[in-house]
């Protein structure tokens, strides 16, 4: 595809064919990803691949968590407030979602949302990214980060969907215990991955972003 196509026309998939990826495709994206740039070239991210028996013993408990209302237990705190203009974005997203699952006759309240993150919506491969906690959390954040986009850039360019959560790594101790090497590891946010089922209502409402000028400053 054409770069600007890439940027452009990737999005969040929240409903995903039950089609496996293969280890071969995983292994060129992530091939690809890992030349994203990091702090004097230190590349201090790790990722683990669940897919099989593993991602389905890891949704079985995460589900088990949701069911027993667990209380949430992120490695990285969440923002509590956000600032108006932020709050006003999430909310017109909200309501896009929620206008086009509702014509499509589907639940949108939290506890449906919440469950469909739980299965992981559906995907046959999740990535959970994650860093050394001995690391300041500004800068491994930000350098992971930058992996994780291209993970999802290179995705989308050869026909998969994403989606980045933070609530799939929501209790970090039960991952630490499944994950081989997760000792001593901070989870900084997961990555859902498969093909996209493309006509769901919950992969083609309309999403927008901010004018430019809403968030550059000119000096000259």
């Amino acid at each position: 595809m054409e770069f600007d196509s890439v940027i452009r026309g990737r999005r969040s998939i929240r409903a995903y064919t039950n089609e496996a990826v293969p280890e071969g495709l995983i292994r060129e994206i992530l091939d690809a990803a890992r030349w994203a740039p990091s702090w004097r070239n230190t590349q201090a991210w790790n990722v683990w691949v669940l897919t099989g028996e593993a991602l389905q013993r890891y949704r079985d408990e995460f589900r088990a968590a949701v069911e027993r209302d667990d209380p949430a237990a992120l490695d990285l705190p969440a923002t509590a407030e956000w600032p108006q203009a932020c709050s006003a974005r999430t909310a017109a997203l909200m309501k896009s979602r929620a206008a086009t699952l509702d014509a499509a006759g589907e639940p949108t309240d939290p506890a449906a949302a919440l469950a469909r993150m739980a299965d992981l919506f559906g995907a046959p491969c999740l990535l959970v990214f994650g860093f050394d906690d001995c690391l300041a959390e500004a800068y491994a954040s930000f350098d992971s980060g930058s992996f994780v986009q291209n993970v999802c850039l290179a995705a989308y360019d050869r026909g998969l969907g994403t989606c980045i959560v933070a609530t799939v790594i929501r209790y970090p101790d039960l991952l630490r215990r499944l994950l081989p090497g997760a000792e001593g590891k901070r989870f900084v946010v997961s990555v859902t991955l498969g093909s996209p089922v493309a006509e769901s209502p919950a992969n083609t409402f309309a999403r927008s972003r901010a004018d430019l000028d809403e968030l550059v400053t000119w000096v000259s």
